[in-house]
């Protein structure tokens, strides 16, 4: 069995933190780990907030229990940048996630899909209905010269008109030439089949 980072029950990780929780979790921190820096929250706040902008409330408090849990490789108060990058690790995997879809989505996206499908003729407003015939008129016209535009080999349907007459008596005469050359084989090598 394989593991992940990920947890099984998806937790809400587009919710971002607010200012309070940033703030919350900074106060947790600089109560927890000695600091390298100037011990002044009042100095350091606004490059803290700035490191936090735009993450999400899970990532926040998960890089803040696994910093409590020895994420770091020292026992010192984060600074703005390696909180930032640890709350990034934390969320990598959603990241990645989402780039799969993302991708998939974007691979296996057929051109049709973004054209919008006919919808049924409005009723009661004779402009709207006049606007949808027309619209479905160009449908139409686009779907004929694709269907009469399509790109035919010729090597591979020379005897198409010789086919569509032919009767189902001719069809499995055809057949069974074919399965006699198949089976039997070529007189020329000297081999006979055995019946």
């Amino acid at each position: 069995m394989t593991q992940t980072n990920v947890p099984a029950a998806q937790p809400d990780v587009s919710r971002p933190a607010t200012e309070a929780e940033k703030l919350a979790v900074l106060a947790c921190l600089f109560a927890a780990y000695p600091s390298r820096a100037p011990n002044d929250f009042t100095l350091v706040r606004r490059a803290y907030l700035m490191a936090l902008e735009n993450v999400s409330q899970w990532g926040l408090f998960e890089a803040e229990r696994r910093i409590n849990q020895g994420a770091l490789s020292h026992g010192f108060l984060p600074s703005p940048s390696e909180l930032r990058r640890e709350i990034d690790r934390v969320m990598e995997p959603f990241r990645e996630r989402e780039r799969r879809a993302a991708e998939e989505k974007r691979r296996y996206l057929w051109a049709e899909d973004d054209k919008p499908r006919a919808l049924p003729a409005p009723a009661g407003d004779p402009e709207a209905v006049a606007k949808w015939r027309a619209r479905r008129a160009v449908e139409r016209a686009e779907a004929a010269a694709k269907a009469a535009g399509a790109p035919v080999d010729r090597a591979l349907f020379a005897d198409k008109d010789e086919r569509m007459t032919r009767t189902a008596a001719d069809a499995v005469d055809d057949y069974m030439s074919r399965q006699s050359r198949h089976h039997y084989r070529s007189s020329e090598r000297g081999e006979e089949f055995d019946a």
